[in-house]
């Protein structure tokens, strides 16, 4: 029994270590170089998608000519794909982005020539339309997107050169644009920014001369009034508004060249008040409200490109130098992504060229704090987020042998309570969550190891269910598209090849064609084609490197291409972008000698690409894609056999790992399950003095918001059926205003909400597209090609997520037969029929069978009384001599 070998080995010597790694914590502010986009740009503007990608639109270009071209940023990868080009090359213009996930690109220049023509760019199909022509050309105006869904243009210069008083408004409804009230002075290289009452706040600019005047829009009556002006006159300048509602002025030009004064906008005083000053003057920076609430200012303008960096407090109102860019730039873009990181896209350099660097800026410190401990001390254990929001860990191993307990962890109180426990003790046994949202424990243990059960939420008992056809632990289970659950592998005296599928619909086990390598200690990731990979383990005598591939379409596994190395114990994580992150484990079973490498498995062509090894080796850890796209590692043992407390964090964006807090015990063959407010409960294990913990702690990624900044999910669609759309509804989809999009350096507002799916049980993802959203409410496309089961739905505004909904994914239905119609004494009317476990149906009925279906009744949902078995009760039959029924998915 290779496995309980491997992990009993490494607690007998951690026996004899009591001390941690020393390593160093990563800089918690830093920039990464990302892969550089198709064209170097300056002027252009970056528009954050509902997909999570990043819209970089025209520009002026290297040969100084303006460009029509547009590339997406993709924020998983850092990489930049080229997408359809607008109507027209323009730069100095404006992007914002509609309540219906479009952007609306407006006026701008080409060369010499004054644009007051606007395009529309879908995401959906990655083109753009023409979307009528303004009222007046213009550049270095703003645009501002208003409560009501119209956008505001205000001021620029016009097309003889001057500045410009007029306003106008464009209705994404009618596709039209219509003048509305002229600002009361006539400015270019202002600011604009939404504030909290609705109003539209126009800050500085240049008319004849430099301005400290300031006014304010009401989208009520279309007019704009006076406010207290500035006490520093400036223009190309940022405002940014913070949490408490008071707007940060920052730098620009003045009449006597650039400045290093701030101020803050006070709207229940409309005063202004001078704050801590720069470091040193500059203009046409970039400033980006944090999610922790600070503004991080990049780059500018003086005398030459900048590459400082500083940090607004907004607590002590002082400034701190941060981390320099990369690249010096001015006329650059900067855009907070929905992993709570800052990318930097283009500019100018100092040599006049534009800049095709893309540079990341992350402020996270991931931290850990104790949370309650288990109620019995196990590791070995399995552990599964269930669809109330708790975790369920089951089984294991304590101190005086294999466990049968099961206990629940809520993390309301983070406290661990015990439940219904298993009916046979098991250990290094799987742990399903299917989609009728029981929970599969099958195998494990040296007794009853072809058992399985089910655990039932709703009352906390375990029920035994079909048993295996094989013997086995230390094996994977993966739940498949179709609600089968596929387990390969494992051990029971020797590696197993036999692999076999449970039907939860019957709940038996069917075997399916075997694996070519008899592995155990493996892993199984359920790709986005479907399939299954299988990577490493023990095979037969030796660690493997074999890779083999599952499809459940002809129930037949194929090898494909092998690791660089053999690896046992090591863990596999599907990421974003589909591709899967293998990291670390032992390449000898006997010493079990820990590894750091890592690397890439790509889907695509089956091939293996080296990525950033872990800062530490390690192996029986744990690996937890986070909502942030990046993979937590925490526990394990190194090559030394000592519990690691030290965990990494790997970024896929660049390919490299960096530490991230110490747990307060290192553990090894613990259980890390992430929850639904986004933070990760990491419980059990040997520690370091070689015994079984009952301890749990929790993980935070540390992007330091405040819960009143956070959007709230308060209701949405579920079940969710394929093919139909997601409906959210909560509070604060729409955050911080920020700032307005205009003026070419000015960041485009990121206070609109981004939407990720993420699979429970897989871990696939997913962010979708909108069809229109609101402060309180979120409407998606139709989501198609995702795995049916429960699913973690999380809103992202300003780079703040949510704690997310849960909602289940329907499976898809198979044809539909009912049976067992009667009419029951009461006079209601009954009957029943099986189907895919977790599916939903809708009962309909008519009178007249003549009427086309879209006339018949729809009565009410079908019930699902056990597991694939489904009954309707029609108790409005006593009205009716004769009704007709038929059943339909939803």
């Amino acid at each position: 029994m290779r496995s309980n070998e491997a992990v009993r080995f490494a607690v007998a010597l951690s026996a004899l270590v009591t001390g941690f790694c020393n390593l160093q914590q990563a800089e918690a502010a830093s920039w990464i170089t990302t892969s550089p986009l198709h064209f170097g740009r300056y002027s252009h503007t970056a528009t954050l998608l509902p997909n999570g990608r990043v819209l970089v639109a025209g520009g002026v270009a290297n040969n100084g000519g303006t460009t029509n071209s547009a590339e997406l940023y993709d924020v998983v990868l850092g990489t930049n794909l080229l997408t359809g080009a607008m109507t027209s090359p323009r730069a100095w213009h404006t992007a914002t982005r509609l309540l219906n996930g479009k952007v609306l690109v407006a006026a701008g220049q080409n060369g010499g020539q004054f644009l007051s023509t606007s395009d529309l760019y879908d995401p959906v199909s990655g083109t753009w339309a023409a979307a009528g022509t303004m009222n007046a050309a213009r550049y270095y105006h703003t645009a501002t997107l208003l409560p009501n869904g119209k956008v505001l243009i205000a001021g620029g210069i016009n097309s003889v050169g001057a500045a410009t008083n007029i306003a106008e408004l464009y209705d994404p409804a009618t596709r039209t644009w219509s003048t509305t009230g002229p600002l009361i002075t006539a400015r270019y290289g202002h600011t604009a920014t939404l504030m909290p009452n609705g109003q539209v706040l126009v800050t500085g600019g240049f008319g004849t001369n430099t301005l400290g005047r300031a006014e304010l829009y009401d989208p009520a009556s279309g007019t704009w009034t006076g406010t207290t002006p500035m006490n520093v006159p400036r223009y190309l300048h940022t405002a940014t508004l913070l949490p408490n509602g008071k707007l940060l002025a920052v730098g620009g030009f003045t009449s006597s060249g650039t400045t290093n004064s701030t101020e803050l906008y006070d709207p229940d005083s409309a005063t202004w008040n001078p704050v801590g000053s720069l470091a040193g003057p500059r203009a046409e920076q970039t400033a980006t409200l944090l999610p922790n609430g600070n503004v991080v200012v990049t780059g500018g303008f003086n005398g030459g490109a900048l590459s400082t960096t500083e940090v607004y407090d907004r607590l002590t109102g002082t400034w701190s130098a941060a981390a320099a860019l990369p690249t010096a730039a001015f006329y650059h873009t900067v855009t907070m992504l929905p992993n709570g990181r800052v990318v930097v896209v283009g500019g100018q350099d100092n040599s006049g060229f534009s800049v095709t660097n893309t540079e990341e800026y992350d402020t996270a410190v991931g931290d850990w704090k104790a949370s309650g401990p288990l109620e019995i001390a196990r590791r070995s254990q399995a552990s599964t987020l269930l669809p109330n929001g708790q975790v369920l860990v089951a089984g294991g191993f304590g101190t005086n042998g294999y466990l049968a307990s099961a206990e629940l962890y809520d993390p309301g109180t983070a406290t661990w309570m015990l439940t219904g426990p298993l009916n046979s003790a098991r250990e290094l046994h799987t742990a399903t969550l299917l989609p009728n949202g029981k929970v599969l424990a099958a195998g494990g243990s040296l007794i009853d190891s072809e058992s399985a059960e089910l655990f039932d939420p709703a009352n906390g008992t375990w029920h035994v269910t079909g048993s295996l056809k094989t013997n086995r632990l230390s094996h994977t289970a993966s739940l498949l598209p179709n609600g089968k659950v596929l387990v390969a592998g494992g051990e029971n005296g020797n590696e197993i090849a036999s692999a076999e599928l449970y039907d939860p619909a019957s709940g038996t086990w069917t075997a399916t064609g075997p694996l070519n390598v008899a592995r155990d200690g493996h892993t199984a990731t359920l790709l986005l084609n479907g399939k299954v990979l299988v990577t490493g383990g023990f095979g037969p005598l030796v660690v493997t490197n074999a890779v083999e591939l599952y499809d459940p379409a002809s129930g037949t596994w194929t090898r494909t291409n092998s690791m660089s190395i053999a690896r046992w114990h090591h863990t596999a994580t599907l990421l974003p972008n589909g591709k899967v992150l293998i990291a670390g484990g032992t390449t000898d079973g006997g010493s079990a000698e820990s590894v750091s490498s890592a690397e890439i498995f790509d889907p695509a062509n089956g091939t293996w690409t080296a990525t950033g090894p872990l800062s530490s080796t390690r192996s029986s850890h744990d690996a937890t894609l986070l909502p942030n796209g990046k993979v937590l590692v925490d526990g394990g043992v190194d090559t030394n056999s000592n519990p690691l407390a030290v965990a990494e964090l790997y970024d896929p964006a660049s390919g490299t790992w960096a530490t991230s807090g110490l747990m307060s015990t290192g553990r090894v063959s613990g259980a890390a399950t992430l929850l639904a407010n986004g933070q990760v409960v990491v419980a059990g294990g040997v520690g370091t003095n070689g015994r079984v913990v009952a301890t749990s702690e929790l993980y935070d990624a540390g992007l330091g918001f405040s819960a009143a900044w956070q959007p709230k999910i308060t209701a949405l669609t579920s079940p969710l059926n394929l093919g139909g759309s997601l409906g959210l509804s909560g509070s604060k989809f729409r955050g911080v205003s920020e700032a307005s999009g205009g003026c070419d350096f000015q960041n485009s507002s990121s206070d609109c909400p981004v939407v990720q799916l993420r699979s429970i049980e897989n871990g696939q993802t997913r962010f979708l597209s909108s069809t229109n959203w609101s402060t309180n409410s979120f409407t998606s496309l139709a989501v198609t090609n995702f795995p049916p089961g429960y699913t973690l739905a999380t809103v992202f505004v300003n780079g703040i997520p949510s704690a997310s909904g849960i909602l289940l994914v329907a499976p898809t239905p198979t044809s539909i037969l009912l049976v067992n119609a009667a009419r029951l004494s009461n006079g209601a009317f009954q009957f029943s029929f099986t189907n895919t476990p977790g599916a939903v149906f809708t009962s309909l009925a008519t009178t007249n069978l003549s009427l086309p279906s879209s006339n018949w009744t729809a009565l009410a949902g079908v019930t699902e009384i056990s597991d694939g078995h489904f009954q309707f009760t029609d108790t409005q039959a006593t009205n009716f001599s004769r009704r007709m029924y038929r059943v339909r998915s939803p």
